[in-house]
């Protein structure tokens, strides 16, 4: 028996295997799946004939594994070539040095990944090319040596084959016992194997169990929608709330998208199931899947798909592309179908991955258009989404903030004048996306607007109010504010409390102020008077249709005018969610006293 040397530094090869290559130590199970199965379509090819072919993974005590498969078998010469120098690979053409694409591997380094676990392996092969070939022991180190023997009927006490095939024959290594398990073994065998075409068949202890079902469950034969989902849980261990089956000629590729049943953000980066020739390639989808996708965990099987060296993705080209356009349609058109064909199913999707599908919106054009529709805006004339907001013909008018939203929306609603309320998560984006989408005019309510809801007083009705009007003036004064006499609706509201932006801040700073430390009032008050208090407007606009003022506007004791003005007052800011300053609800809780005397004495009298 003589000893031969690799054509390679197999001790630094193994090194960049563990360290570069290869994700983990357990991708030696599927190097092996991978070489059986290459191996079992060529001795089809070899034989011209559909074999019956089988993978079977005998577990035996003291951590050993021996791997066999039915298929095409190694004569010596070609265990010299494929075994021996690194790269070279049994799935190339010779002739013209092209890969085949029949054939999961493709770059001879596979074995090789055996010595992460194992410090020697034991490779027993008979080739089917004859009838006659012999039964060949190979056993490899990872010093660099290795031996070949051929074994005879009359070696005793060695692992040996009845025909044509391989048998892989490996002893853990320390540390490494963990990968020798029944459970561990069981669990990677159907995670990279389970959609292989040809039974994979575990054995311990006398007990045989079958891993994968030898089909794909979406193709070849009628499967209904419950069998998927059935097949989507087992696999990946939850719940959908639907699937959708795809297919694509650019790269030969099939499978299942599956639409997840919870909420996901869009950073997401769900766990697929991606298969080349039938072998688990990846749990990740980037350049497969469109990035927005994160709502979905999809099966892929490909078979004509360029993988990478470590063969855990695909190489970047225009069939992959072509392959991701596939997809990305299918799932668009799947909404499209959905919210058409299947309203209540839609309605749970849409509530489930609202927040998600927002943002992907706004980040993919052909999303946004299938689905801003369907997203929903809070309206003075209710809930109504982005169609109806289309469809209305008016001008998209919206409030900036909740508080000026809540300020106005009883003014527009009285009026059946349309103000949107952009508070929410991404509502504005949507809205302006959608008027850019549609060529409608989409802006912030202006103070114009606003006016325009309220009519001016007949010439009577101001010389009545005049004197009033400057009492009113008179009072509020002191507390940066204008009155002004309206006629508006709802006739139920008294006032109508209108402030602009800067003084809004002026406003919130005052109230800050009064809450915070000397330090940080010193802060705001250098903030404060940066801005030009003189030019804020805010304005409490009175409503004559409304029988308080009306009475009010009667009254000509000073005192009793102020203690009802300033309660209107104070009322409004708060109807309208504007920050109050020191002393406002004192002097409120002092009026309301007030009038609770002046009524008693009243009464008295």
């Amino acid at each position: 028996m003589e000893d031969y040397r690799f054509k390679v530094n197999l001790g630094g090869m193994i090194e960049i295997l563990s360290d570069h290559l290869y994700s983990s130590p357990d991708v030696f199970i599927r190097e092996l799946l991978q070489n059986a199965a290459d191996a079992i379509t060529g001795r089809r090819e070899i034989e011209d004939e559909e074999l019956e072919g089988s993978i079977i993974l005998e577990i035996e005590e003291e951590e050993k594994l021996v791997f066999t498969d039915n298929g095409q078998g190694l004569t010596e010469e070609e265990i010299h070539r494929f075994l021996a120098i690194i790269g070279e690979s049994s799935k190339r053409e010779l002739e013209d040095r092209s890969v085949r694409r029949d054939y999961i591997g493709q770059f001879g380094i596979g074995l090789l990944s055996c010595f992460m676990v194992s410090d020697e392996i034991c490779l027993i092969t008979k080739s089917c090319r004859s009838k006659d070939a012999p039964v060949l022991e190979w056993r490899g180190k990872p010093d660099g040596t290795y031996t070949i023997e051929t074994l005879t009927p009359s070696t005793e006490n060695r692992e040996t084959l009845d025909g044509p095939g391989t048998k892989i024959v490996l002893l853990a290594k320390e540390g490494m016992e963990e990968y020798f398990t029944r459970e561990s073994i069981e669990e990677l065998v159907s995670y990279y194997g389970l959609l292989l075409p040809f039974p994979v068949l575990i054995r311990q202890g006398g007990k045989e169990k079958q891993i994968n079902p030898v089909y794909l469950p979406w193709e070849g034969r009628t499967t209904n929608k419950q069998e998927l989902l059935l097949f989507g849980q087992m696999l990946f261990g939850e719940l959908f709330l639907d699937c959708i089956t795809f297919s694509a000629r650019e790269g030969n590729v099939t499978g299942v998208i599956y639409i997840l049943n919870y909420t996901v953000l869009p950073t997401a980066r769900p766990e697929h199931r991606i298969y080349l020739k039938h072998m688990m390639l990846t749990e990740k989808g980037d350049g497969l899947l469109p990035d927005w996708a994160v709502f979905t965990k999809c099966i892929v099987h490909a078979s004509d798909l360029k993988p990478t060296a470590s063969r855990e993705g695909f190489y970047e080209d225009e069939t992959l592309d072509a392959v991701r356009e596939t997809i990305e349609n299918r799932i668009i058109a799947y909404i499209d179908t959905m919210a058409d064909d299947q309203p209540e199913l839609f309605g749970k999707f849409f509530r489930v991955h609202q927040l998600t599908l927002m943002e992907l919106a706004l980040s993919n054009p052909k999303l946004f258009r299938t689905l801003i529709d369907y997203f929903e805006f809070e309206t003075t004339r209710g809930t109504l989404t982005g169609y109806d907001l289309r469809m209305c013909g008016e001008d998209l008018i919206y409030a900036p903030n909740r508080e000026r939203y809540k300020q106005l929306s009883q003014l527009f609603f009285a009026q059946d004048q349309l103000l949107i309320n952009v508070t929410y998560v991404h509502a504005l984006e949507l809205l302006e996306g959608l008027g850019h989408l549609y060529g409608i005019r989409v802006s912030e309510v202006e103070e114009e607007e606003i006016e325009d809801l309220m009519e001016e007083l007949e010439e009577e009705e101001q010389e009545a109010g005049l004197e009033f009007l400057e009492k009113a003036n008179k009072i509020l004064k002191e507390r940066d504010c204008k009155a002004e006499l309206k006629c508006f609706q709802p006739e139920s509201q008294p006032a109508f409390f209108l402030m602009d932006e800067e003084a809004v801040l002026n406003r919130q700073i005052a109230s800050s102020k009064n809450k915070a430390n000397s330090i940080f009032t010193k802060m705001l008050s250098m903030i404060s008077g940066e801005l030009k208090g003189e030019d804020a407007i805010s304005v409490l606009y009175l409503n004559y249709n409304n029988p308080i003022v009306n009475n009010l506007i009667k009254i000509k004791e000073e005192d009793a005018l102020r203690i009802f003005v300033e309660i209107i007052y104070i009322q409004a800011l708060q109807i309208g969610g504007f920050p109050l300053r020191k002393n406002d609800m004192s002097t409120l809780n002092q009026n309301i006293l007030l009038l609770m005397e002046r009524d008693l004495v009243e009464k008295e009298n």
